[in-house]
């Protein structure tokens, strides 16, 4: 790999939380109904017609959007954000502000405007050239380091999967409990942090919301220091060896919540783990701290996957 002056690249994805509130027009819930092609040419063209209020970098607030930006400044990287509602978008790009998301539960969640059912993947390629990122990523020189929950890792599957070799072997995954639902070629790029970054020797401590975001900030102020440019199997042992005297976070006992709690919180959570129960149950436990018996769980998980005609 080359050093010296290669320029990195850093892929974050969009927040729910927002500098700006957004027109009743660029919510997804004032949609129409109707198919895929019909929504979606709907949606661009009410964001066409919206007024430019902000650059992406600083439409987005919370703390994972803000540790992204604060990793890219670190290592003088290119920052891209994965919007659910603009595409893919370069960090100064002007944008509208809007609301519109792909994970169940939500108001604004445009798959429930659209028949046949469609997945988010789906919804995300009307509003992005699948040539033009491959192209972007391609023409990185350094490191792209790739930030996103499962929901976003599904989006660009297909465009990380048609990159060359030589554009692969610069790619780094930090994607916390998707990493083993990846395919093999990508499931190679990942690194290896897990749930000691919430652990009490962790600098950078949180929960598994916000993990991937951390864990990437972490590699930005430590490994890239000493290896900027190297290899994936260098900079995984650095990883191993940061990681090697951390302990993992003490589990608490959860809160309890009914039935129909439970069930909502299920569904805003299914799209971003896949609807896989296992990671589901691990949501609910470890990030949300919900205590819920596992029968109990498999019998609300079973009720939503069959009343919302979910995968």
């Amino acid at each position: 790999m080359s050093a010296g002056t290669d320029m990195h690249a850093i892929i974050t994805a969009c927040a729910n939380s927002k500098h700006h509130e957004a027109d009743f027009r660029t919510k997804a819930r004032s949609l129409p109904f109707g198919n895929l092609s019909d929504v979606s040419a709907e949606w661009k063209n009410r964001l066409s017609l919206a007024p430019k209020i902000s650059v992406a970098q600083d439409l987005y607030s919370g703390r994972s959007f803000s540790l992204a930006v604060s990793a890219a400044a670190c290592v003088k990287a290119r920052l891209y954000v994965v919007s659910a509602g603009l595409g893919f978008l370069g960090s100064e790009q002007p944008v509208p502000a809007y609301n519109l998301t792909v994970s169940p539960g939500s108001a604004d969640c445009v798959l429930d405007h659209i028949k046949p059912s469609v997945s988010g993947a789906d919804w995300w390629q009307t509003l992005i050239d699948l040539d033009d990122v491959r192209a972007t990523l391609i023409s990185t020189d350094g490191l792209i380091l790739l930030a996103v929950g499962l929901a976003y890792l599904r989006m660009l599957e297909p465009i990380l999967l048609d990159l060359p070799d030589e554009t692969l072997d610069r790619l780094r995954i930090f994607a916390g409990s998707a990493n083993t639902t990846l395919p093999g070629r990508l499931a190679a790029q990942i690194l290896p942090y897990d749930t000691r970054l919430n652990g009490p020797q962790s600098p950078i401590r949180g929960t598994m919301i916000d993990f991937t975001s951390r864990a990437l900030h972490h590699f930005a102020t430590t490994v890239m220091t000493d290896q900027p440019h190297g290899g994936i199997v260098s900079q995984t042992k650095h990883v191993e060896r940061l990681l090697m005297p951390w302990s993992l976070p003490n589990v608490s006992s959860g809160v309890r919540r009914s039935d129909t709690d439970i069930k909502t919180l299920l569904r805003q959570h299914w799209d971003r783990t896949g609807g896989s129960t296992t990671k589901l149950l691990r949501v609910l436990r470890d990030e949300l701290a919900v205590a819920c018996e596992q029968k109990r769980f498999a019998r609300l998980a079973a009720e939503v996957r069959k009343e919302g005609g979910l995968a």
